[in-house]
C-alpha cells in the first residue's frame, strides 16, 4: 500500500528534514547588504583601509556571485576609498565605511543573499590577509559578517 505523507511532513522532506520552511515573504535572515549596513553603524566613523575594501569586496562577490563584476558596486567605491585614503593628508579627508556603506548596500547590491558562514570566512579572510600582523577589527566588515551568520544559523535545524 502507497505511504501517505502529509503536506507538512512533505514540505519538511523537502527540505532536508528541516521542522521549518522559509516563508520567502516573512524570511527573517540577515542578507549581506544588511550585515554590510550594520558595519557602517558600527564602524562608520572609521576610515576606509584596503582590509575593509577587500573584505567588502569578498561580501560584494559573495553576494553576486564571484566573476560578477559591479562596475559602480560597493567594492569598486571602497577599493577607491582605501586608495585616496592611502594618500590623504588630513583625518578629516578621509572617506569612511559609513561614507561608502551607509544605505549604499542594500540599494547596490541586487542579491537578498543570507549571509553563511562560508560567506563570513570569505570576507574575514579577505580582511585579514589585506592587514599583515593586524588581523580582523573587533568590528568590523568581517565581524558583522561573522555575527549576521551565527544569528542565522541559530535559525536554522540541525541535520
Amino acid at each position: 500500500a502507497p505511504v501517505t505523507v502529509a503536506p507538512s511532513d512533505d514540505e519538511r522532506l523537502a527540505h532536508g528534514g528541516c521542522r521549518s520552511v522559509v516563508d520567502e515573504v516573512q524570511d527573517t535572515k540577515v542578507k549581506i547588504s544588511e550585515a554590510l549596513e550594520a558595519a557602517a553603524r558600527a564602524v562608520g566613523d572609521d576610515p576606509v583601509q584596503r582590509s575593509d575594501a577587500a573584505a567588502i569586496h569578498a561580501a560584494e562577490a559573495r553576494a553576486v556571485g564571484t566573476g560578477v563584476d559591479i562596475p559602480a558596486g560597493i567594492a569598486a567605491q571602497a577599493q577607491a576609498a582605501a586608495d585616496a585614503n592611502a594618500t590623504a593628508a588630513h583625518a578629516e579627508d578621509k572617506i569612511t565605511i559609513g561614507d561608502v556603506l551607509k544605505w549604499n548596500a542594500t540599494a547596490k547590491l541586487p542579491s537578498g543573499k543570507a549571509v553563511t558562514r562560508e560567506d563570513a570566512a570569505a570576507a574575514v579572510e579577505a580582511e585579514a590577509a589585506h592587514a599583515p600582523g593586524k588581523g580582523t577589527k573587533t568590528y568590523g566588515v568581517g565581524a558583522a559578517l561573522a555575527e549576521a551568520a551565527r544569528r542565522n544559523q541559530e535559525g536554522t535545524c540541525r541535520k
